[in-house]
């Protein structure tokens, strides 16, 4: 793996091109006009407050420009967000075979949640039915992304044909996931909402699917079992005791005890839980349960 901040040269990005991200870091204009097929685009000027459409931190990323010098800036930028893996195209863009022939949207690089992504097949598929939510209801269905962040997951799941809220208590984290929305030319509404308050009103209407990612307030457990259609299901991952020894969060009070989450949501119906502790962390749980439907 190429290290940090380390020039690649045409021909050596040539023959490792299926182990790079490819980034884009020119203007939106030099963009359209013409760009490596694959790439994912996002101008150096707008990397601070795009920095969540970047790749996951362990991927490797070359970053491309108009020039070695454009491209060897971004790169910089992006080192400073943490990436240890970046590297950057060490001549203009047009010197790579094809760098400037493709014209179609930019590639996502940015990733949601990897258990969304793992466990959205079965969602999509209702038991019993063909692909497709058809079977289930006649509108599309109603997602709720409780503490949506930067919205990559609200995103996401608009991407794959949910109607979707996104609610959480940060102004600037909401414009960035309508942002984000906007960039894929996909619709999430979003609610600037106090998760912890005591009395979270009920949802206007049922959700389909609720997905909650790196969040824990207990007394919200059951207001997500009501909140549910029937039918619904839940999403839910975030981190247990032991996560203090790689990070935050550090207080017992945002950590699940072991077995915590398996017993969380008594109404609903388990179809996956299972806690990870990897050596280099995070320390999490994941479940993945069903709301009985109606007879």
């Amino acid at each position: 793996m190429y290290g940090a901040m380390e020039p690649i040269d045409p021909q050596t990005a040539q023959s490792r091109a299926r182990t790079f991200v490819v980034l884009d870091t020119r203007e939106p204009e030099a963009f359209a006009r013409g760009h490596l097929a694959g790439s994912g685009h996002i101008p150096h000027a707008e990397l601070p407050a795009r920095r969540s459409e970047l790749p996951p931190r362990d991927a490797t990323i070359l970053v491309v420009a108009e020039d070695a010098k454009g491209a060897a800036l971004a790169a910089a930028t992006i080192e400073a967000f943490g990436y240890s893996a970046v590297s950057w195209l060490d001549a203009p863009l047009g010197a790579l075979a094809g760098g400037l022939a493709d014209r179609a949207p930019a590639a996502r690089v940015w990733r949601p949640a990897p258990f969304l992504e793992e466990v959205l097949p079965l969602i999509s598929r209702p038991q019993g039915t063909a692909p497709g939510w058809s079977a289930l209801t006649v509108n599309p269905p109603l997602a709720l992304d409780l503490a949506c962040g930067a919205g990559r997951d609200a995103v996401f799941l608009a991407l794959h044909g949910f109607e979707v809220e996104g609610w959480d208590h940060a102004p600037e984290a909401l414009e960035r996931a309508r942002e984000l929305a906007r960039h894929h030319g996909v619709m999430v509404r979003t609610e600037l909402r106090d998760l912890e308050r005591p009395d979270l009103p009920p949802p206007t209407r049922p959700f389909d699917l609720i997905v909650c990612f790196r969040f824990l307030h207990r007394p919200l457990f059951r207001w997500m079992e009501r909140a549910l259609a029937p039918g619904g299901w839940l999403v839910y991952e975030t981190y247990r005791a032991g996560q203090e020894r790689f990070g935050k969060p550090m207080r017992a009070h945002f950590l699940l005890a072991r077995g915590e989450l398996a017993r969380a949501f008594p109404t609903l119906e388990t179809i996956h839980y299972e806690e990870r502790a990897p050596e280099a962390g995070p320390v999490s749980a994941r479940l993945l349960a069903r709301k009985p439907a109606r007879t």
